[in-house]
């Protein structure tokens, strides 16, 4: 049974860090490689309560490129969305790597992320570099719980990791995007409309009742059903990410497959739909968006082995 990488659902951490990386021109499989067993040599020494969680997620060229005869991995390549109007975009920036670092404090995360941009330094170019952090009670900077839907860690795997059987078995399909937020303008909003906004309470993340619910809000149209009927549930773990001039949300979310993050995306930006357009989009731009494939634990150990076959 493959094993997933543990810190995708190592929940209670406060202070996270993410890179997300283009490989250089002319670097080797070889030396790919070395340098990715060099990043998981940095955190060799986590522990499953306290210490720094460590995942490595890859493109779609680049994991085809390292993966040898293991199974093609149902990841492609971010494609960008965009409302119909041209007022609401969110864009294509596919990198080659993403390395997520996070753990209890930030002074312990940056020794790691910084032994992993070291280590990546000769065969990569760093495109993203962002610090994030739980705010408050798990909320997001606008003030609302964020990720008030996530299901519970038993629950978790079933829907984020690839099952047995299937190519990429224990692996994950994950999304990331950087937004940054107008926070001003939403905070220029009375309360109650910034709920009709989001579709739940403020205070207590409440949904709306069905009478108040906007058709429009980011609740309502974030929640989508696949062909069967049944909601396409997703694992989040998006953090906010803030300095003195800009503030925003780092989403991270993974599934066990990309169809439910189209699906989500398509319906947010009023792809299929033009006259529903996620109502957040007025108060945040998305500046990142890329799609992964974080592979099981023994993928992992095929491709970048650590040294004396330790994990």
């Amino acid at each position: 049974m493959a094993r997933h990488q543990h810190g995708i659902f190592a929940e209670g951490t406060r202070a996270h860090h993410h890179l997300e990386l283009t490989v250089r021109g002319g670097t080797s499989d070889a030396e790919l490689a070395a340098a990715l067993a060099a990043v998981r040599a940095v955190n060799v020494d986590h522990r499953t309560t306290g210490g720094v969680k460590l995942v490595l997620g890859f493109g779609r060229a680049t994991w085809d490129r390292l993966r040898g005869g293991r199974p093609v991995a149902p990841v492609r390549d971010f494609p960008g969305y965009r409302s119909t109007d041209g007022a609401f975009t969110a864009p294509a920036t596919q990198r080659d790597l993403w390395v997520w670092a996070h753990g209890a404090t930030a002074d312990v995360v940056y020794d790691v992320i910084r032994g992993a941009a070291k280590a990546l330094a000769s065969v990569a170019e760093l495109q993203l570099d962002v610090a994030g952090f739980t705010y408050h009670d798990s909320r997001d900077l606008t003030g609302f719980i964020d990720g008030s839907a996530n299901p519970y860690l038993d629950e978790a795997p079933a829907i984020a990791v690839i099952p047995d059987g299937e190519p990429g078995e224990g692996g994950c399909c994950a999304m990331t995007m950087r937004f940054r937020h107008d926070l001003d303008a939403f905070a220029a909003l009375d309360e109650h409309e910034q709920e009709l906004v989001i579709g739940r309470t403020k205070p207590d993340s409440v949904e709306l009742d069905d009478d108040v619910q906007p058709a429009d809000s980011h609740i309502s149209l974030a929640e989508v059903a696949g062909d069967d009927g049944e909601e396409l549930e997703v694992y989040r773990r998006s953090v906010p990410w803030a300095n003195a001039a800009e503030q925003g949300l780092h989403f991270v979310s993974f599934g066990s497959d990309l169809e439910r993050f189209d699906r989500q995306l398509r319906a947010l930006y009023g792809v299929d739909d033009p006259t529903l357009v996620d109502r957040l989009q007025r108060f945040t731009t998305a500046l990142t968006g890329s799609f992964w494939f974080c592979p099981s634990v023994e993928d992992l150990d095929a491709v970048a082995p650590l040294p004396d076959d330790e994990d």
